[in-house]
């Protein structure tokens, strides 16, 4: 008789797995890395090694330029241990992001080398671009370390070219010329810092005097599917974005901060920290650090690529603002906010829409989001009527809410913390779009997720109208409490923050924090839903971290800056 496993508990899925004598196609896929390097291998070459757990066909994938290195086995199904064997360097340091995949889940292993002894070379800063007129990156290019980059005016990545970026590399963004680094469709960037060594893309201002806006960003356009079509990316770049292949393959941002950047190049035409439009899921999206945004921090208009470990870090306008169809999966993720630093526009930390005009357009934006800490700019939600915009008032008063859900998408959010803003949750029916019944058909998921410290837990219509405070008058928030207290939807309200026993309270000075053993956030994680039944780590934790984790020791130890500012680059 053929065994059916999926009614099986998530707790389950390990055991299952040893049962040689089922069908594991029935099985949802599990692919987990264990033992993966940590440290750099020696100048003389050696091995490493990682452990696949898998109850799927996998594979591991190089970059074409890592001819140094040799994996065995390259392929299996079931588990096994991985061998990386390294021949000698004779030159500066390298790396290289592994590419561990099996069904639709993916894992990303970073493996370097030392440089030999005597052979990184002394720095240099060098131009890229002039500033005058656009500059075109016409033949494969590579950013050396320990070199520095000036970026100036819009330097294109073309059709069929790639740009490598050594890990250490420095790049810094002109101000006057509004300096942006596009990768157009057909064109790739292959960014792959390390832990020790991240790759940076920061102001050229001096330390002490750089702002958010500094420079436009990074933009990343693809051949993915969005609801729009072929289309021009926003911002005054000349390229387009939109295809049909939801595989296209626009290179590897890994272990790299974005700063300063994010620019209103006209009125509702910004560069964001990261732009994606229509970018696939070849893509290579972690360990990614946005500071300090003059927009939105991470924008994707359509596509399909999936990101994991990102850092939101005092972003002027939204976090995580999601358009046109886009369809990837987003696990682990700490957006802190920046009380006195807010848009014109209402920041929130999710913006999410089907696209501008609210049409029930397909494909829908239906991206899963998991494991996200989103911390806004409420300290003490008792007082913050009372203070925000006010004279003196330490918080801008044009902050809005921690997800703002609105125009036909069909977003999800599981086993997330939603803590410190003015709203919690609004889901508007705007624009004549039925997102509310989304939310009602299971469509749009907000679902095992906790609330915490905010001012308002709920709104269903527009909060933030301009020249003024809150306007609390505009929508009863009767919708948005009956779905967020849903039976079954297992998600929780807390008043304080303090009920959730974090080691700290998130704030610009310490953002990262860490629930306690006995935190709500500790357990419950829930992946019984359709949609993280694959793609996604089955943690036990709600939000970015675990009990486990420490200030010393977690996911953005060594690679990320709280402290932007002040740095000497």
């Amino acid at each position: 008789m053929k065994m059916n496993f999926r009614t099986i508990t998530a707790g389950l899925l390990l055991t299952a797995a040893l049962i040689t004598n089922c069908d594991k196609k029935d099985d949802p896929a599990t692919l987990n890395i264990e033992n993966a390097p940590q440290t750099a291998v020696a100048a003389t070459g050696g091995t490493a090694t990682f452990d696949v757990k898998s109850n799927t066909d996998w594979s591991v994938s190089k970059p074409a330029d890592a001819t140094w290195l040799t994996i065995a086995p390259q392929s299996g199904s079931g588990n096994a241990q991985v061998t990386l064997t390294l021949a000698a360097n004779e030159g500066a340091s390298r790396t290289a992001a592994l590419n561990v995949s099996g069904g639709s889940l993916w894992k990303t292993v970073n493996i370097s080398q030392a440089a030999a002894e005597g052979k990184d070379p002394a720095p240099q800063t060098l131009d890229l671009g002039d500033g005058t007129a656009a500059y075109e990156i016409k033949q494969n290019t590579t950013l050396s370390y320990p070199n520095t980059y000036n970026l100036k005016g819009f330097v294109y990545v073309v059709d069929g070219v790639t740009l490598t970026i050594e890990p250490g590399v420095i790049v810094k963004g002109d101000k006057g010329t509004k300096a942006t680094l596009i990768v157009e469709r057909g064109g790739k960037i292959m960014a792959q810092g390390t832990a020790e060594r991240p790759i940076v893309f920061t102001s050229a201002q001096a330390a002490g005097s750089r702002k958010p806006g500094d420079w436009g960003g990074i933009i990343l356009l693809g051949k993915a599917p969005n609801n729009m079509g072929e289309q021009t990316i926003e911002g005054g770049v000349r390229s387009k974005h939109g295809g049909t292949d939801p595989a296209d393959n626009s290179g590897t941002l890994s272990y790299v901060r974005i700063e300063f950047a994010g620019i209103e190049y006209a009125t509702d035409n910004e560069i964001n920290g990261i732009t994606l439009g229509s970018t696939g899921s070849g893509t290579t999206l972690d360990h990614i650090q946005v500071s300090h945004s003059g927009d939105d921090s991470y924008e994707w208009f359509g596509g399909t690529v999936n990101a994991r470990y990102l850092v939101a870090y005092g972003t002027w306008d939204d976090d995580f603002d999601t358009d046109n169809g886009f369809s990837g999966r987003v696990q682990y993720a700490l957006a802190v906010r920046n009380p006195q630093t807010a848009d014109k526009s209402a920041s929130n930390s999710f913006e999410s829409d089907n696209n501008a005009a609210g049409s029930a357009t397909e494909p829908y934006t239906s991206v899963v989001f998991a494991n996200m800490s989103l911390f806004g700019p409420v300290a003490n939600p008792a007082s913050y009527t009372d203070q925000g915009g006010q004279a003196g008032s330490t918080t801008d008063a044009r902050f809005q809410a921690a997800l703002h859900l609105r125009r036909n998408t069909q977003l999800s959010i599981f086993n997330s913390l939603i803590a410190a803003f003015p709203v919690g949750l609004i889901v508007e029916n705007d624009k004549g779009s039925t997102t509310q019944t989304w939310a009602t058909d299971g469509k749009l998921n907000v679902t095992n997720c906790v609330m915490a410290g905010m001012m308002d837990n709920y709104q269903d219509a527009q909060y933030w109208s301009a020249g003024s405070v809150f306007n609390t008058a505009e929508g009863s928030g009767a919708f948005a409490e009956s779905y967020f207290t849903r039976e079954g939807g297992g998600n929780r309200v807390f008043n304080a923050l303090a009920d959730l026993k974090l080691s700290g309270t998130a704030s610009p000075a310490a953002p990262v924090v860490f629930p306690a053993t006995d935190s709500p956030l500790a357990t419950g994680a829930a992946w019984t839903d359709a949609k993280v039944s694959s793609g996604f780590d089955k943690v036990n934790y709600i939000g970015a971290f675990a009990p486990t984790e420490t200030a010393s020791s977690n996911w953005t130890t060594g690679w990320t800056n709280f402290d932007p500012q002040n740095t000497a680059y």
